[in-house]
């Protein structure tokens, strides 16, 4: 297992943000995974620098968790899947 950060763009129109954000955990963990820590960015809704599928505003989440290094490609494939999210960038930070 290996710590990593994802910082996630999700749509700023969710009504319940929550939700998604919770479903984001559980892809973590059913993939192996176990979240450290969860952070909603900036206090909420955020003005992009430039439209994202003509959207001018999102919400950045920040996610600490662990995860075997070979999941974390399934990883990016299933959030890439789900409409709203619209970027996320995984990192591993050096120790």
């Amino acid at each position: 297992m290996r710590h990593y950060e994802m910082m996630a763009l999700l749509s700023a129109e969710l009504e319940e943000p929550k939700e998604e954000i919770e479903k984001i955990e559980e892809v973590v963990r059913s993939l192996g995974g176990s979240i450290i820590k969860t952070e909603v960015m900036y206090g909420g809704k955020k003005r992009l620098a430039y439209p994202i599928r003509k959207k001018a505003e999102g919400l950045y989440v920040l996610y600490n968790f662990e995860l075997d290094p070979a999941q974390t490609f399934e990883l990016k494939r299933v959030l890439g899947l789900r409409q709203n999210i619209y970027r996320q960038m995984i990192i591993a930070p050096d120790e």
